[in-house]
């Protein structure tokens, strides 16, 4: 697929730019007691928009080829997360305080998070021989600093005295999860960064999964601590972590796909 001018990409980018700004300022500005519910709201409205592009993606390329396979996995991933998302809101709208101790919410996140995973594993070997060995070792070693900076914030907060065992299992797998997805997105990112084209929407999925890890990790820490009036600041992060992967599969949707069945059609004449 060759597309020359680059406008239809920077169009995507100030969309998806736009919609997190707005969302973020609307946000900033209600009242506080109405914050949490609104991005919780908005969230999963983005969620709902990616899990069903990502459908779309499946149905109309198949699961052939890398490209199927990967999407498969991202698509399966975003609905489980989806799923946690919205049962996250359904707990909020009847008034049920979030629990650390593992819960159903829990489980379809985890669930995810292999999907995920196997996603960037796809990705990853596809494009093994532009990935640079000394690009991956550094974004390893700073990976697991900060994952070891943020398990070690957990256990010398109040989690690590007032939980029960359980509590802080669950509480740590998150962090070691978001290893798994930090070290191969920035990997991704670093590797794809000059390739315009078919890439992008791989670039993008991992430019979200990437946001959203990061979130995650700021979101434990201040659930955790207590700092419940800064939960909806993460939870922007986690909109725009759908927002960037409803553009990238927006994208795989209209351009990749779209090419590749004109390439069949006339190869078939």
């Amino acid at each position: 697929m060759q597309i020359e001018d680059k406008s239809p990409l920077r169009y995507l980018i100030l969309l998806i730019f736009i919609a997190i700004m707005t969302i973020s300022m609307i946000a900033l500005l209600l009242d506080v007691k109405y914050k949490h519910s609104f991005v919780l709201l908005v969230l999963n409205i983005a969620g709902g928009t990616a899990s069903t592009l990502g459908i779309i993606a499946i149905i109309r390329y198949g699961l052939s080829g890398v490209h199927g396979k990967s999407y498969l996995s991202l698509t399966i991933g975003i609905i489980f997360w989806f799923l946690a998302d919205i049962l996250v809101y359904y707990y909020f709208i009847i008034g049920v305080e979030e629990l650390i101790d593992i819960s159903i919410i829990d489980v379809l996140y985890f669930i995810g998070y292999g999907f995920l995973s196997l996603h960037l594993f796809f990705v990853m070997k596809h494009i093994q021989r532009k990935i640079n060995l000394a690009h991956v070792i550094i974004i390893s070693i700073i990976t697991i600093l900060f994952v070891i900076y943020i398990i070690t914030n957990l256990l010398s907060s109040e989690l690590g005295i007032e939980n029960n065992f359980i509590s802080i299992v669950v509480s740590l797998i998150y962090p070691i999860l978001d290893l798994i997805l930090i070290a191969p997105s920035a990997i991704i990112l670093i590797s794809l960064r000059n390739d315009y084209q078919q890439s992008i929407p791989w670039f993008l999925s991992s430019l979200s999964l990437l946001i959203n890890a990061i979130a995650d990790d700021g979101y434990v820490i201040d659930f955790i601590n207590g700092n419940s009036e800064n939960l909806w600041v993460w939870e922007i992060f986690y909109f725009a972590d759908f927002i960037i992967m409803s553009g990238a599969l927006f994208w795989y949707n209209k351009f990749h796909i779209s090419n590749n069945n004109k390439i069949i059609r006339i190869t078939k004449q």
